[in-house]
Formats: structure tokens, sequence, C-alpha cells
């Protein structure tokens, strides 16, 4: 009995002790909560603004990133979701233990990471009018104001309404159509029904075989208000790019662009191509870039570029055009019209006249001095 005790004198149990314990682990797990939510935030922070350093801005031009970034309509509601979630657990754990403290400001700051990305796509707008204003540009009145009406859109192999699209650049005066992902033929046959119609238009494109993919080729149609054009050299490695610049020297240059896509497997070409189209963006004026891009003001900014952007201008930059099966605020803006500082984007919209995966835009690019 004796030996019983003495063992137990040895071994007591200290309700001190075990506190301690208990809270030590407490203590640990806030650290571990505490180091998720820096975690969190920084991995938030990089989707809100991956330019604000050099680590970010290249996180950003890598996969699967680059694709992330691009669909901030589905960023505001992964994160608006998980706040939600977040909100509801911290609801249910204090109804049971008087705890959830963590569970509420994780909420908090997954709903301001989703209000803080909804809050960019409508500072870069979303504007849809359907249709310009009457047009009193170029194409008009052979003079008017020299406005100058854009149209890019990625015809996925010219699968797109032909007659439809004629009225869409009657009825918004278009001067300039690019289109990305359409062959010389197809182009051609868009060029005649536009002629149908009394309109006027110089062709140029790639000139890709005929057995090559579409997506190789990009067509360009200047309007003939806009004076003669001549093709020249692009200076840029992509097969589709297309530069075209004014007989008289009177006039924008027009570069017409389509990179390759940001796939696993084309990433490193993809970022090749993105830096070396932005660049365009340090020549001198007047100049005017258009196309698909497979990029977004966001990767602009991450290799260090920083454009006038039309859309973004005409409060439209927020707006998706791929893909075209996803509502505009889904999608990611990787159409764009791009300028010097000698234009002023003014009004834009989408549209879409068939079956192809990307919405067109139009843009009406004014002149500063106006």
């Amino acid at each position: 009995m004796l030996r019983r005790a003495h063992e137990g004198e040895e071994n007591p149990i200290n309700p001190t002790t075990r506190s301690n314990g208990r809270y030590s682990q407490r203590r640990g797990m806030k650290y571990v909560w505490g180091i998720l939510a820096v975690c969190v935030i920084a991995l938030m922070a990089v989707t809100i603004r991956p330019d604000v350093c050099v680590l970010t801005a290249h996180i950003v031009v890598l996969a699967p990133w680059a694709n992330i970034i691009a669909l901030r309509g589905w960023l505001v509601i992964v994160f608006g979701v998980l706040g939600l979630l977040c909100a509801i657990l911290a609801a249910i754990r204090w109804a049971v233990c008087r705890k959830g403290r963590i569970a509420v400001g994780l909420a908090v700051i997954l709903g301001g990471c989703a209000l803080a990305h909804g809050v960019l796509i409508g500072a870069r707008g979303i504007a849809n009018p359907g249709q310009l204003p009457l047009d009193t540009g170029i194409t008009a009145s052979g003079q008017g104001t020299g406005a100058i009406t854009v149209l890019s859109y990625n015809t996925q192999g010219g699968r797109i309404d032909v007659t439809a699209l004629r009225e869409v650049v009657k009825e918004n005066g278009v001067d300039l159509l690019v289109l990305p992902e359409t062959s010389t033929k197809r182009g051609k046959e868009i060029n005649a029904a536009l002629a149908e119609a009394g309109m006027e238009f110089q062709q140029f494109d790639t000139a890709t075989d005929q057995y090559q993919p579409d997506f190789r080729s990009t067509v360009v149609l200047v309007s003939a208000a806009l004076g003669q054009y001549t093709h020249v050299d692009s200076g840029l490695p992509q097969e589709s790019a297309v530069r075209i610049v004014p007989v008289n020297g009177s006039g924008p240059t027009i570069y017409a662009v389509h990179t390759f896509a940001p796939s696993p497997a084309t990433i490193d070409i993809w970022r090749s191509h993105i830096r070396q189209v932005y660049a365009l963006c340090d020549q001198p004026g007047p100049y005017i870039i258009a196309g698909d891009f497979n990029s977004t003001k966001d990767h602009e900014l991450a290799v260090g570029a920083n454009c006038f952007d039309a859309m973004a201008e005409a409060g439209s930059a927020g707006l998706g055009t791929w893909p075209s099966t996803l509502p505009p605020l889904l999608g990611a803006p990787i159409d764009r019209v791009l300028h010097d500082d000698s234009y002023q984007g003014v009004a834009a919209t989408l549209i879409g006249v068939g079956e192809s995966d990307h919405r067109g835009i139009i843009v009406r690019l004014e002149p500063r001095s106006q």
C-alpha cells in the first residue's frame, strides 16, 4: 500500500500542467491558423494586383496562373462562395461552442477579395450598348472628325454570318476589320459582301497556305476612306501577324496580332509573343494594334507594359470576349484594341454574328486633339 502511494506521489495528476498543455496546444493552433490566413491573403493579393512586385508579376505569366487571372468574373464567384461557406461555419461554431472568430476573419477576407475583383471589373468597364452612336468619322463623310472605328473579331475559321457582319460594319461605320483565324479565301468573301453594299475595302492577310490550319491566318480589311495602305514586314515572329502602313505616310500604322494561347505546352511561346506585342506600345505613333491577344490587361502589366487601351477608355474592358458560350462578365477580355496617345477610345460594344468561340469588339477611336 505504501509503495502504491509512493508511486502515486511520483506521478501525480497535475491540473496545472494539463491546463498549460491545452493552452500551448491552442496557442500552436492559433499560429497555424495565422500562417494560413497570411497565405490566403497573399494568394488573393496576387490575383487582385499581380503586377505589384517582380515575383507576383512573374507568377502570373506561368501556367496555370496565366489562365486563372484572365477570368476575374469566376474569381468573384469562387472567393464569394468560399467567404459564404466560412461565414456559415462561423455561425455554426458560435451556436455550438461560442467559437468561430478565425472563420469570421476568413469570411471577411474572402468576401473582401471577391468585392475587390468585382470593383476592378467595374472600374475597367462593363458598358455594352449593342451599337455605337452615329459615325461622323472618316467612312461616313470622307473627312468628318477623323474618328476611326475598329472591329476585331476572331472568327474561328470563318464561322460567322457574312451578311450579318456586313450589316454590323455598315451600321457602325467600321473603317478597319481585324479578323484572326480567318483564311484568305474567307476574307475575300467578306470583302465581296462589303463591296455589294457599296463599301470599298483593301484586303491584307498572312497569305497562309490553304492547307494550313485557320488559326495561323489573319485577315485585315481597311476602308478606302483611310487612304491607300501597303503590307510590310510586321517585325514580329508570329505567323499570324500583319502590319500595314499608309502609302503616303498619313495615317496610323496598323498591326493585326494573334498570339498563341497560354496552354501548358505553349506557355513559353505565348509569353514571348505577348512581350513582343506589348513592346510595340513603345514605338512612336500613330499606330493601332488590334486582334486576339490571348492575354488581358493584367498580363500586359505583368510584362512591364502599360499601353493605351481603347476598350478601357470607352468603359468596356471588363467584358469578356472568350468563350462566347459564357456571359461577358464571366469571360476573358482577350480581344483588344491598343493605340498610342494620338487617339482615345470613346465608344465600344461587343458583337456576335455566328458560331465563333469569340465575341467581336467594335471600338471607336477619336483623335485626342479633337
